[in-house]
């Protein structure tokens, strides 16, 4: 019996081997300084002078290595190496182990970190089949998954491996030339899927049923949300980022300004209503439904002030400058607070751009 499941009308299945890997260009963009947090939840930049400063965030780690020794069951089979320092370039990454098989979510930036997230699979899951999804294609997210081929049957959905095709390399050389982890990228080559999806697909990893779905772009244009819902346990990846300000990246000199605020809301929305228990983002503690509805209690207030400023003939910056410090205020307690004017910016162009 096949464990992988597509509907046959969106299936869309690569050699069994994959593409190969495609190997790091010296590709880069325009501006870099202007573009330096791209896809980074959990850095403090301000030292360039081009870049939002983070609030949250521990340069600890100079390898930005996922440490196992975090490992917690959150939920029956469901294990994450929690992002517990919050290191810069560190997410959590999710292991959920069946009876036959076991699948992985995101590998870390490096190789390095992806070989720790294989090594601990294996204790967790033995000599059982794997499966490897990333949550998007973010540099810390997912560009250790090299250490998987040939050790797992690696899933994307369509638009994520289109959008690691497309931006992969400028990524590579932002991180490694600003972040300061060339080090730690430098053996990443980045790796094609075995599998890809259109919109949902589901694995059978024996007595535990994951569904993957793909609900279009919204941080990034492949953002994919996962879920074991028998168990009610939800991997949000950066969609959610807890007690934070959402990051919206706009970076026109990386084209790179497909973020959707207004289908994320959607997506919220839709796993909200199932009601989830365990909510797992893509940095920072562990949370749950209450989290989703305050992020999108939020991100309603954003849209709807950004709109009315806009009827009103207000222009971006005197926007900006008038909403930052009330969004901020509202809640004087989340991280990321400097992401909030690059917010207003998106649902500008979104809602008032003619």
């Amino acid at each position: 019996m096949n464990a992988l499941r597509i509907p046959q009308s969106r299936q869309l299945r690569a050699a069994i081997a994959g593409p190969a890997p495609i190997p790091v260009s010296a590709v880069r963009p325009a501006s870099l300084c202007r573009s330096v947090a791209i896809g980074v939840a959990l850095v403090l930049a301000s030292a360039l002078g081009c870049a939002p400063a983070f609030a949250a965030g521990k340069d600890v780690s100079k390898e930005k290595v996922i440490n196992p020794a975090y490992l917690t069951e959150v939920s029956p089979g469901v294990h994450v190496i929690e992002d517990r320092q919050q290191i810069f370039l560190v997410p959590n990454v999710t292991i959920i182990v069946g009876k036959d098989a076991a699948l992985v979510v995101d590998t870390g930036l490096s190789v390095k970190s992806a070989q720790l997230v294989l090594q601990t699979a294996r204790k967790l899951a033995g000599n059982k089949k794997l499966y490897l999804t990333l949550t998007h294609f973010h540099p810390e997210h997912g560009f250790g998954a090299q250490a998987f081929k040939g050790q797992a049957t690696i899933i994307y959905n369509r638009a994520q491996r289109e959008e690691l095709i497309k931006k992969g390399p400028a990524f590579r050389a932002l991180f490694a030339d600003k972040l300061n982890v060339a080090e730690a990228m430098k053996d990443v080559r980045l790796t094609m899927p075995d599998v890809v999806y259109d919109t949902e697909a589901e694995i059978d990893l024996g007595g535990r049923v994951v569904k993957l779905n793909y609900y279009q772009a919204a941080h990034t244009l492949g953002d994919q949300v996962i879920s074991v819902p028998a168990q009610g346990v939800v991997i949000m990846g950066d969609l959610l980022e807890t007690k934070s300000f959402p990051i919206m990246p706009w970076f026109p000199d990386l084209a790179d300004t497909d973020v959707d605020p207004l289908n994320w809301r959607e997506i919220f929305r839709k796993v909200a209503a199932t009601n989830p228990k365990v909510v797992i983002p893509g940095h920072g503690r562990i949370g749950t439904v209450a989290d989703l509805n305050e992020a999108a209690q939020h991100m309603d207030v954003a849209r709807e002030e950004v709109a009315r400023r806009c009827a009103a003939g207000n222009d971006l910056a005197t926007i900006q400058k008038e909403l930052t410090p009330i969004l901020e205020a509202q809640h004087p307690d989340w991280d990321l607070k400097d992401w909030i004017a690059m917010e207003v910016q998106v649902y500008y162009e979104r809602l008032c751009r003619k």
